[in-house]
């Protein structure tokens, strides 16, 4: 029995070039030139097939592994405890994708990335299944080339806006002359997102927690609708910039929840400022606020150009910029990834619909979490 099957689909015009290439030549083809490591395994976990660029990851050479167990061939992270291909079998999953550091023949610790598949008979019991993995060194010395940089960024950014912040608080005290009641409203709403961005840029700092879900937040009673009816307003000065109107819909279910009211903040300022930034003049945003069941939903709908079908699934991730490819992007890809980190360090999820050229709706959902779940400051 073969464990290892290609099936081949050519159009009619060029079936005729195939005709004289056996499965067996499609399969050492495949084997030799994938430009990623992949070993097959049979029922017993024992390997079966071992790829070229899966000897180079690893130091071992096919006639080595051939006949032992892949756990003892990768020594991954995931072996012992978290086995990729027993997770398939135990969740009645076909695939999973991971990532992992492997240990080579010489000793040496590889990040990689994996991805396994497992096929199950139609009652769940695994009959064979096939690891694919590359190497990550070289993405994961990328990304903290890039965490570093961006706390080197954010901790410059804080002199400034602390000096701006402490003009403004002495402008509002008297101290440059009376000011017009109209003026005083007006600097007391540039103190006010001042005071923000000072509090973003503290919170900033722990971007890299955000990305590995370790965040630590700071719970208190806080009032949804009085913080997402005051993020309406401020940003509403800003959208009439370009003649758009944020309409803000509450659900009179939903009043105080428990939360960190400045991450959350952080989050719903991050979807308006895009949802502004993105859309036509002239159009309308939607920040909404609904319960739905033991949830809080908070969606942001606007009206503007849309997001590409194959740019949707990546939005989320660090440095990722939406539209760098059309000159259009300003940003560092960190606005929508902390929203996200924000979301799910809440016990929560967000996630995006967007049709191109009509606009895009973001979804936010959080648990309605009670009191005695979470110490409040």
């Amino acid at each position: 029995m073969s464990f290892f099957h290609i099936a081949v689909t050519v159009s009619e015009e060029t079936r005729g070039n195939c005709m004289d290439v056996t499965k067996d030549q499609l399969q050492d083809f495949l084997l030799t030139n994938l430009p990623m490591g992949l070993l097959l395994v049979d029922e017993e976990f024992r390997i079966v097939e071992f790829n070229k660029e899966a000897e180079r990851l690893t130091g071992w050479q096919r006639g080595e592994v051939i006949g032992k167990r892949c756990s003892q061939v990768l020594q991954s992270s995931l072996c012992e405890t978290q086995c990729p291909l027993l997770q398939c079998v135990q969740e009645k999953r076909n695939s999973v994708q991971q990532e992992a550091f492997i240990i080579t023949k010489w000793n040496e610790r590889v990040p990689v990335f994996l991805s396994s598949s497992a096929l199950l008979t139609e009652d769940k019991q695994f009959v064979t299944g096939f690891e694919i993995f590359r190497d990550a060194t070289e993405t994961k010395k990328l990304e903290a080339q890039k965490k570093n940089i961006v706390s080197i960024f954010v901790h410059d950014l804080k002199a400034p806006v602390s000096i701006a912040g402490g003009f403004l608080q002495r402008l509002l005290q008297g101290k440059a002359g009376r000011m017009t009641d109209k003026q005083h409203k007006y600097v007391t709403a540039i103190k006010r997102e001042i005071d923000r961005l000072g509090s973003y840029i503290h919170h900033f700092l722990d971007v890299s927690r955000l990305e590995s879900g370790q965040l630590q937040l700071i719970y208190g009673i806080c009032d949804l609708n009085s913080m997402l009816r005051e993020l309406a307003f401020d940003f509403q000065v800003k959208a009439m910039q370009k003649s758009i109107h944020i309409d803000y819909i509450a659900d009179s279910r939903v009043s105080r929840v428990i939360a960190d009211r400045v991450e959350l903040e952080r989050a719903v300022s991050n979807l308006l400022d895009n949802a502004i930034k993105y859309s036509s003049e002239n159009s309308r945003i939607e920040l909404k606020l609904k319960s739905v069941g033991d949830f809080i939903l908070i969606t942001v709908k606007d009206q503007g150009q849309g997001i590409a079908e194959d740019k949707l699934p990546y939005i989320f991730d660090y440095f990722f910029s939406l539209h760098e490819k059309d000159g259009e992007g300003t940003g560092f890809g960190l606005g929508l990834a902390a929203v996200k980190g924000i979301a799910e360090a809440h016990g929560g999820t967000i996630w995006a619909k967007s049709i191109r050229g009509e606009g895009s709706s973001f979804y936010m959902k959080i648990p309605h979490v009670t009191e005695k779940k979470h110490k409040i400051k």
